[in-house]
């Protein structure tokens, strides 16, 4: 069964092929995360930070970074994916998961991959009511499980490039002044081209899309909590209302006036 509810989804997947038959994107998004990575050969990246995968490993991915997952090999591929709101979990339980927990080996006889072999269990046998209750329950455990847990392995992931790990840093720290990539490869000394290649080769993004990318998630977080869109987009750097309406809706398939009001999201 897969589940997608507006705060809620789940999504099991196996692919026999999956360098033919999968589409994996990369993206960015205002919600956590969790992938159980159950066979195959793979890779993840989170921003400038990649990891190599192996069975039982679990990705903890955070809001507002960007992220895909690479196919090493045509090897069978299998996987549990969870999405969730922030409201869905405590806060209090997520901030004990350490930041530089992003992906975590789970023993084989473990607490957590127990806990996802139940989830698939409840997912086959209940109909889709009934498995969202359970669900929200046992993500919850979980990250109990994960603040408790002396059998999880962390794992160490390697950096992309030193050149992009400073221009992502140099991107964060500037996004809403940032005027231009030619401003970006300047600070660097380098010229737009290579940027843009650094970017395509290793994130598979251009440094503009990466830009308004993590300014569309900011913007939308603003709108959530209350603001006019119509003053949201100079603070969040965009020129002119008329390009910032057209990528939002693009990125997220509606207008920034549709947006649902969600005061319960933290700055």
């Amino acid at each position: 069964m897969n589940l997608n509810l507006e705060k809620l989804t789940y999504n099991h997947v196996v692919f026999e092929n999956p360098l033919i038959n999968s589409d994996f994107k990369n993206h960015s998004h205002n919600v956590y995360e969790l992938l159980f990575f159950i066979k195959g050969e793979a890779s993840y990246v989170i921003e400038n930070r990649k990891y190599g995968l192996k069975k039982n490993d679990l990705v903890f991915i955070r809001p507002n970074l960007y992220h895909y997952i690479e196919i090493d090999s045509n090897a069978e591929y299998e996987r549990i994916n969870i999405s969730f709101d922030p409201t869905v979990i405590k806060s209090e339980l997520i901030k004990k998961i350490p930041k530089e927990m992003e992906v975590v080996n789970c023993a084989q006889n473990g607490v957590v991959a127990e806990i996802f072999g139940r989830m698939n269990y409840y997912a086959t046998n209940l109909n889709e009511s009934d498995f969202a209750c359970v669900l929200e329950s046992l993500l919850t455990e979980i990250f109990y499980a994960l603040s408790l847990s002396t059998d999880e392995i962390l794992n160490i992931p390697s950096e992309i490039s030193p050149l992009l790990t400073k221009v992502l840093k140099y991107i964060s720290d500037n996004l809403f002044t940032i005027t231009s990539v030619k401003e970006i490869s300047d600070e660097f000394f380098v010229t737009e081209q290579y940027l843009h290649r650094i970017f395509q080769t290793q994130l598979k993004i251009s440094p503009k899309k990466y830009l308004n990318a993590k300014r569309l998630l900011h913007a939308q977080k603003l709108i959530q909590r209350g603001k006019k869109p119509v003053d949201v987009y100079v603070e969040c750097g965009f020129e002119t209302y008329v390009g910032f309406y057209k990528q939002y809706v693009n990125t997220f398939g509606y207008s920034p006036s549709k947006e649902k009001s969600k005061t319960y999201l933290k700055p």
